[in-house]
């Protein structure tokens, strides 16, 4: 049977992740999360959530015990976890580097060790950087911050241990990720929402052109698993996950104060602020390659996963609030 070792599993993606995983697979799931964005009770709250088929273990991806503890007895890893934020990586990018990089190393080590069938790395767009749109694997990455750059490096390793070890290994690169159990994220459709409950004016950085491919965690998960599943020629695979639709932010503000304002909900003008260093203009990603050789298909339109995004925060958020 299968048993899918998912690390920063109690985090927004992870959650979502594990949910879906329950829903979908019988098999076994092992949180490991070192709980400093998530909580275990984020995992507990899910809707579906089964002691008989979900473990947690407490332990950081850099902690070489608590790792070869987690991945013993694991057919697949879904590896998650990561220092995740693209500002905090230009201040901080030795930080940066040592949990994603030497974080991702361990595992990769460990997962040779106990002869894992399947290594899936959550990669991001950072590693490619402002580029002719759309995006896809063929483009030569330019990593405009230390995240991107630390990612790239990840998808590196994977390539490698893959080249030169009894490894399989795919990295999914996410566009921009939205959804329920968002509440203690930083990322703008979440950021906005929040604001706009709490009775805040949001801040639109730069003009609000700047465009995101935005995709709805329903979506990452089926990725995920397929990731798991399909059969591929090649040892190491990467795969751009998306929708392929472009959606500036100044749209998506736009598309947020009308859902909103139908609940009857006050929402105003957005400000605007600087444009922020390290964050790409224009970013959509061309998913050819994922769905002719992962399977792969978006069910999630836009206008859908904002319905039930709005929905969650305004009935179901209390057991994720921070």
């Amino acid at each position: 049977m299968e048993r899918f070792l998912v690390t920063g599993g109690c985090g927004f993606i992870g959650t979502n992740l594990v949910e879906y995983l329950l829903e979908n697979t019988k098999g076994k799931i092992t949180v490991l999360d070192d709980l400093s964005q998530g909580k275990l009770e984020y995992l507990e709250a899910i809707d579906n959530y089964s002691e008989q088929r979900v473990d947690f273990i407490e332990g950081d991806i850099r902690d070489e015990d608590a790792v070869d503890d987690a991945v013993d007895d694991h057919t697949h890893i879904i590896h998650l976890a990561a220092q995740t934020d693209v500002i905090y990586s230009t201040k901080n990018p030795k930080e940066d580097a040592d949990i994603n990089i030497f974080g991702t190393i361990n595992l990769l080590d460990k997962a040779v060790e106990h002869d894992v069938k399947r290594f899936v790395f959550a990669s991001s767009v950072a590693p490619l950087g402002d580029q002719e749109m759309p995006i896809d694997e063929e483009k030569v990455p330019e990593p405009l911050s230390p995240y991107g750059a630390s990612k790239l490096a990840c998808e590196g390793y994977c390539s490698s241990y893959s080249a030169n070890q009894d490894l399989q290994t795919i990295a999914l690169r996410f566009s921009n990720v939205y959804g329920p159990k968002s509440w203690h994220k930083g990322a703008v459709i979440s950021r906005f929402i929040k604001q706009i409950l709490d009775g805040k004016t949001p801040t639109i950085f730069g003009d609000g052109g700047q465009t995101r491919d935005f995709i709805h965690t329903k979506d990452i998960s089926q990725a995920l698993h397929l990731s798991c599943t399909e059969g591929f020629e090649k040892d190491f695979e990467l795969f751009q996950i998306g929708t392929g639709k472009e959606t500036s932010i100044n749209e998506l503000y736009s598309k947020l104060k009308t859902k909103l304002q139908s609940k009857g909900i006050d929402v105003p003008e957005a400000d605007h602020g600087e444009r922020r260093d390290g964050e790409i203009y224009r970013n959509y990603t061309d998913i050819t390659k994922a769905k002719e050789k992962l399977g792969y298909e978006p069910q999630v339109t836009l206008d859908q996963g904002l319905d039930e995004t709005i929905d969650w925060f305004l009935n179901d958020h209390r057991n994720f609030e921070t």
